[in-house]
């Protein structure tokens, strides 16, 4: 059985790991993949950890089945010039390779929207890069394309989404039916 729950401090050192390993995979060949695994980690430990500093409810969370980890997601209330109110920000989803197709996605993703949906919020962001597979995932349950931004000096081209927080869980409810280990 997967179990979605919050991540701690010790679960932060895998989440990085595979957020530093889905990177690399999606980005090999188009821009520079090359992050550091300890700035990367003492970066998200602190903003982690300075949601109340920041007036932020920030949820890290992730998929589990007997104790391995299968995916992580990480969400915080949206910048406001993204949505001015009410809004939401899905700034990090990550799974296993192998353990792609199971749902994974679907269940953090539907965790997050339930979450933030009973603090009132509406709307979601999602920054991705052009060139990843899951931007069809993303429009696929009803996400739109509103801009493009460019990243890492101009070398990496970013769509960022924005789609209704009930739509939204609404299409991947329908999709999460066919799956059992949840």
């Amino acid at each position: 059985m997967i179990t979605i729950r919050n991540l701690t401090a010790d679960d932060m050192k895998e989440a990085i790991q595979l957020k530093i390993k889905c990177w690399t995979e999606e980005l090999a060949g188009k821009a520079e993949n090359t992050l550091n695994y300890s700035k990367e980690l003492a970066f998200w430990v602190d903003w982690m950890n300075s949601a109340e500093k920041n007036e932020d409810v920030r949820l890290l969370i992730g998929a589990f089945e007997d104790n391995k980890m299968l995916g992580v997601a990480f969400a915080s209330f949206a910048e406001t010039e993204d949505i001015p109110e009410k809004g939401i920000e899905l700034n990090g989803l990550w799974v296993y390779h192998e353990q792609r197709g199971r749902g994974v996605s679907l269940k953090l993703i539907v965790h997050i929207l339930n979450f933030f949906k009973s603090i009132d919020k509406e709307k979601i962001v999602i920054y991705n890069h052009h060139y990843a597979s899951s931007n069809q995932f993303y429009r696929k349950f009803g996400a739109d394309v509103i801009r493009q931004d460019e990243q890492m000096g101009g070398k990496l081209q970013v769509d960022v989404f924005v789609a209704d927080i009930d739509i939204l869980h609404n299409n991947i409810e329908k999709s999460l039916s066919k799956f059992r280990d949840f």
